[in-house]
């Protein structure tokens, strides 16, 4: 009987590595698939199950990364870039260049500066574009004018016109100083807020803050230092002329907020499609 087992089993063991070498390209075949249609979350579990059978790919591991930054987790791939670490590897220009871009999606465009300008792994085309997107994202807007005229008009950049008219634009853009703003509203109530933006509320200060104070003066002239709706309506005069103050500041800090968040969206809607 033994020797129609041993035959039996050559011919299970050959087929199971055929199977195995059929396997791996099939499978990775459909990650890609699934990374080019888009379909994110199956593409990771995809791609894991690649790299456990094949962790030394750094290719796929670089796959990965992309799926994640593209997915909208660049968290997940920031996770699992720290886990690959340990113990160290070689260091790889394709990992590398992938990791790159997560920084800059992850939200550490200055962790993907110091990266590309400290590293001999990346070329001069690759650090010329982390530097500037980098600055961007950062909203330096003056160390984003200097990096993009660094590069060459021969060398492609993608959607270059549009780059550089948002940062001509949000260099010229001015913020709101809040002290200014406060200082506004020292002399006519709601004064800081119409410069900060907010005019019906600052109108509706220099009303609240009018009313009470020409409303007290009736009464005090009236009733004498002893009304009662006289200390109530000067009580309330100086409450909203106090709050009048601050809320001017706030306004005033609000608007360049508003202003940060609307630049950054629009870097983000500009820098992040042209990172591949």
């Amino acid at each position: 009987m033994n020797k129609f087992l041993l035959p039996l089993l050559l011919i299970l063991s050959s087929n199971l590595k055929a199977q195995d070498i059929y396997d791996y390209p099939n499978s990775r075949a459909y990650a890609r698939y699934l990374l080019q249609s888009r379909q994110y979350a199956l593409a990771a579990e995809e791609y894991e199950r690649l790299i456990f059978l094949r962790p030394e790919n750094d290719t796929l591991r670089a796959d990965l990364l992309r799926v994640y930054r593209r997915g909208d987790t660049p968290e997940r791939g920031l996770e699992k870039w720290a886990q690959w670490q340990f113990p160290p590897r070689p260091e790889s220009r394709l990992l590398y260049t992938e990791y790159s871009k997560l920084l800059l999606r992850g939200g550490y465009p200055d962790k993907a500066r110091t990266l590309v300008t400290e590293t001999s792994l990346f070329d001069s085309t690759q650090i010329r574009r982390i530097v500037l997107y980098s600055n961007m994202l950062e909203q330096k807007w003056p160390d984003a004018r200097k990096s993009i005229k660094a590069i060459p008009s021969e060398e492609k950049l993608p959607r270059r016109p549009d780059l550089e008219n948002l940062i001509k634009r949000a260099e010229s853009a001015k913020k709101k100083k809040p002290w200014v703003a406060t200082a506004l509203s020292v002399p006519v109530p709601g004064l800081g807020k119409a410069y900060a933006g907010e005019w019906k509320d600052g109108l509706i200060s220099l009303l609240f803050v009018g009313v009470n104070t020409w409303l007290a003066y009736r009464r005090y002239e009236q009733e004498g230092r002893d009304t009662f709706w006289g200390w109530v309506h000067g009580g309330l005069a100086v409450g909203f002329y106090v709050g009048n103050l601050y809320g001017s500041n706030k306004a005033a800090r609000r608007y360049n907020k508003n202003k940060f968040n609307r630049w950054q969206h629009d870097t983000e809607a500009l820098v992040f499609p042209v990172l591949d």
